[in-house]
């Protein structure tokens, strides 16, 4: 029997094999002697080691134990931002890659095209934002999108390794573009409008992310237009975030000197990190609007907030998402990565600070955490759900937070619908009734069937729903936009 040390100089890695999944138990290195539950894991993962029954313990023991442990301990806190990662590349923190270079939204059975980074073969080819994808075609094999669910055609395009003919239409014209996977860079930035006096010389910037070097790809923007741009609108919707000193650094440009950026406290409420603004702000303008919603978080929360209390800036859209915590990283000597939450984000308070009353206190700072940020002109329409795609055409017994999601969506593209479910009136109710809408609507009594041989939603009927709900999403965006830059 092989002699076990407890004390190694490196973590000790322990996993219990279960029925059906991995837990993984993560010991660090101590000077005294380990506690009876330290005990019990060293104890299983020395007898797993000598007497399982299978070979190459050693590494299936490190790359599961690693996985389980961090897939437990974030479920257990519902901590969905500490993960573990075989490589760095699969933490998703690259704005580089290789593949068409678009983005894409499930579409009445087909694929929105939502982004189409400038540098790559899509851009090249002359895809546009708007185009709708409808197949695609390899080794003279069509691959129909409308055939298949969204997961399966994004994995089918996710696979292309050669020539691929994908067709689609662009409104009413029928077009084709063949290309191979290639090399593609994300646009870190989008550029809205440029100063003229037709516009009031505003100058527009959508931040698409706070990953790469995006601080300086804006302050390239704002420099080349320094002076003669009187107004500044940073539409930071659908930002997910990014990297701290990011946010920190293009905050930096616009608050005035003195101004909390950020300040990151552990779990003991210490401070361990912190940015403040050293000097007078690069940049001003007569009027700076930020635009929100759901989807803004994390970094773009942390700029928010530094700029709504550092500047004469105004908060336009729907509320952020409310991610007011920080990761942190440890790569091992593999290349594997173990992402962990390591700390509370607070951002500076307003002066008379009236967002969740937390001007009541004296502490000056604040955590929106599972809160996110109010703006200070709320748009009419909640909209941003309405990006989201759900699918029905599983069970009959879905949830009862979808069905109310799908009866939320339905009195949003039209209010005549009831808004709430009662004894007579259920789930399937609902889809009957939309379903009969459509076959008027599109002249096609297919529809009015309404459910599969299954008992749940049939696809066609599902596919127009995620259509016509993104229809609704992209009408109540694009206003949202001309709100702002008119105001």
């Amino acid at each position: 029997m092989k002699e076990k040390n407890w004390l190694k100089p490196t973590l000790l890695v322990l996993c219990t094999l279960l029925v059906g999944g991995v837990a993984g138990y993560f010991i660090s290195y101590y000077q005294n002697k380990p506690s009876a539950e330290e005990q019990k894991l060293i104890d299983e993962y020395n007898l797993l080691q000598d007497e399982w029954l299978y070979e190459e313990e050693d590494t299936q023991f490190g790359e599961l134990a690693a996985k389980g442990l961090a897939s437990t301990i974030a479920s257990s806190a519902n901590d969905p931002f500490t993960f573990y990662t075989s490589n760095s590349s699969d933490q998703g923190l690259a704005t580089e890659g290789k593949g068409f270079g678009i983005k894409t939204h499930p579409y009445d059975g087909n694929l929105y095209v939502t982004e189409v980074y400038t540098e790559s073969i899509a851009h090249q080819k002359g895809i546009q934002v708007g185009d709708v994808l409808t197949s695609l075609t390899s080794d003279g094999e069509t691959y129909t999108f409308k055939d298949h669910s969204p997961s399966e055609i994004n994995n089918r395009i996710a696979s292309v390794e050669n020539t691929v003919t994908f067709k689609g239409v662009r409104g009413e014209q029928e077009l084709s573009w063949t290309m191979a996977p290639s090399e593609y860079s994300e646009d870190l930035i989008s550029l809205l409008s440029t100063p003229s006096s037709s516009n009031g010389y505003t100058l527009g910037i959508r931040v698409n992310t706070f990953l790469g070097s995006s601080s300086l790809a804006v302050e390239s923007i704002v420099k080349n237009y320094k002076g003669t741009a009187k107004k500044l609108v940073l539409d930071l919707r659908g930002n997910g975030g990014g990297y701290v000193s990011q946010a920190s650094k293009m905050a930096s440009l616009f608050v005035k000197k003195g101004t909390l950026l950020y300040r990151l406290v552990d779990k003991n409420g210490k401070t361990i990190e912190e940015g403040t603004q050293k000097s007078d702000p690069e940049y001003t303008y007569g009027s700076l609007s930020l635009i929100i919603d759901g989807g803004s978080a994390s970094a773009s929360e942390i700029f928010t907030l530094a700029l709504r209390a550092g500047s004469n800036a105004v908060v336009y859209g729907d509320k952020s998402y409310g991610k007011g915590i920080a990761q942190n990283f440890k790569t091992f000597s593999d290349g594997s990565v173990l992402r962990y939450t390591s700390a509370y984000v607070y951002g500076p308070e307003r002066e008379n600070e009236t967002m969740y009353d937390e001007g009541k206190d004296s502490d000056k700072v604040m955590c929106i955490h599972g809160k996110g940020i109010l703006p200070d002109v709320p748009f009419s329409f909640h909209y941003y759900d309405y990006q989201l795609v759900a699918d029905f055409t599983q069970s009959i017994g879905i949830s009862e937070n979808a069905q109310n999601f799908f009866l939320e969506i339905l009195n949003g593209l039209d209010s005549s619908y009831p808004d709430s479910y009662s004894k007579d009136y259920h789930y399937i109710d609902a889809v009957q009734d939309y379903a009969n809408s459509l076959s008027v609507r599109y002249n096609d009594t297919s529809y009015g069937e309404a459910f599969n041989e299954k008992g749940a939603m049939l696809k066609i009927v599902n596919d127009k729903f995620t259509k016509e709900e993104y229809d609704k999403y992209l009408e109540e965006y694009d206003r949202l936009t001309n709100e702002v830059f008119s105001a």
